[in-house]
């Protein structure tokens, strides 16, 4: 897209590709609720206002207009759907971007398996961007198909590196603390190529929550109790709260988030099968009960899309709004 072909739409001087009128447009920045026209030039919204025209009008009545939902970590291979059915699954329950960290597949297949999610993601209606596995084999004492190390992430970022923004979660954590040299190198490797280094510490605080923290590592999804939580979020952390098939901490966690520091969580579910995104929901379910649990609904929503782009930095992500 170039800005003097967008800028016409924004303007009025040009009709919209496409005008939503009379939306309900949920606004994660002011936190209100704003009526008016959604004027779309391709992928992209111009403006939002008094747009009058355009090529395809839609005439939403009222209906409420709402940021794609982000999912902030998730392993696509643990729903045992190929990627474009994986798509076909959340996209329908609202989920438009999601942070896949495909290590699994990764320490069956290694290279091949990395190289066949991100290109099979590809044109598919779901934003799938990466973080290259941090743990292949996942331990020293595992028999897996492959080993990554530091030299395949220079390959890998090198090759993919719009699509690679993290490394995946460090689920090593005593090797952090130990000085292992392989994974600090990979943390320095990804870190200095200025991608986001997600985090795997269950039960890890005190001085060994600094510590890890000082390698760079700034998310973690393996929170269980709500003080735990809170002293992660207190050091800077942002903290994913997590609810999946097997792993399900939503409901120890929440009574954490108010007013003053929901900026810092976001939603992810990790592992969650077919079934229960048929049954029950995606992303979707967990903005549903965190609404239903009390949590202001901006604040629910702003935890499911503003909150998880601006921590990996997705631009003209998170938000109904003009770019």
């Amino acid at each position: 897209m170039r800005i003097k072909d967008i800028v016409p739409i924004a303007l009025g001087t040009e009709k919209a590709d496409v005008l939503l009128k009379n939306a309900r447009i949920v606004n994660v920045f002011s936190g209100e609720i704003e009526k008016g026209n959604i004027a779309l030039f391709r992928k992209r919204i111009a403006g939002i206002g008094d747009y009058n025209e355009g090529k395809v009008e839609l005439d939403l009545k009222g209906m409420y207009v709402v940021p794609g939902l982000i999912d902030a970590h998730l392993h696509i291979e643990s729903s045992m759907l190929s990627p474009r059915q994986f798509a076909r699954a959340v996209v329908s329950r609202g989920t438009t971007t999601v942070i896949a960290d495909p290590h699994e597949i990764a320490n069956v297949l290694g290279i091949d398996g990395l190289r066949y999610m991100i290109e099979s993601t590809e044109g598919i209606p779901l934003n799938v961007y990466i973080a290259v596995p941090s743990a292949v084999p996942a331990t020293e004492f595992e028999t897996s198909g492959a080993r990554l190390g530091p030299e395949d992430m220079i390959g890998l970022v090198e090759r993919y590196p719009t699509r690679i923004i993290a490394l995946g979660e460090v689920m090593n954590f005593p090797g952090v603390l130990k000085l292992d040299n392989e994974l600090i190198t990979k943390i320095e490797i990804l870190r200095h190529k200025y991608k986001k280094i997600d985090g795997h510490a269950p039960g890890l605080r005190g001085k060994g929550l600094n510590a890890y923290i000082d390698a760079f590592i700034r998310s973690d999804h393996e929170s269980t109790t709500k003080e735990e939580v809170l002293e992660k979020m207190s050091r800077g952390m942002q903290v994913f709260i997590r609810e999946g098939s097997a792993a399900k901490n939503f409901d120890d966690l929440i009574d954490a988030v108010n007013i003053m520091n929901h900026h810092f969580f976001s939603f992810c579910t990790d592992d969650r099968d077919p079934f229960d995104i048929m049954k029950e929901g995606h992303i979707d379910n967990m903005v549903r009960r965190a609404i239903k649990h009390g949590l202001d609904p901006i604040i629910a929503i702003r935890m499911a899309t503003i909150n998880t782009a601006r921590y990996f930095n997705l631009r003209s992500m998170g938000a109904i709004a003009p770019g």
